[in-house]
């Protein structure tokens, strides 16, 4: 049986290739999607929020404020544009969130997220 780090690198590389494929055609990556997400917010919120995935969260809202998807003030707010774009692709990740789920009853998926949040407890500081 293959350790645990194993299959948390191993899902999260397939996590990400799938989010490659449902989100490519719409020009966002996973990272975006989950920062568009955040909004709205103040930078610090967004970092906060994101944390675990990226130290700061400002090149990838440079790239949604280049796109047209949010807008940079105070706050950084959806756009218009941004929230339409969320709403189109949720579908897409909606079918790969099922795809990642598929056979796995929820009682299941709760012991998982239960396990791992208790190991992540046991490694914090």
């Amino acid at each position: 049986m293959r350790p645990i780090g194993y299959w948390l690198k191993e899902l999260d590389r397939l996590i990400e290739a799938g989010f490659e494929q449902e989100l490519g055609t719409a020009g966002l990556t996973r990272r975006q999607w989950q920062v568009l997400n955040a909004l709205p917010g103040t930078q610090e919120e967004v970092d906060r929020t994101m944390a675990p995935f990226l130290p700061t969260t400002a090149p990838v809202i440079d790239t949604l404020v280049e796109a047209g998807w949010a807008s940079r003030g105070s706050t950084i707010e959806l756009t218009a544009a941004g929230l339409a774009h969320r709403t189109e692709t949720a579908t897409q990740v909606d079918r790969l969130r099922a795809k990642v789920v598929t056979g796995i009853s929820d009682d299941e998926y709760a012991a998982a997220v239960r396990t791992l949040e208790r190991m992540a407890a046991n490694l914090s500081p």
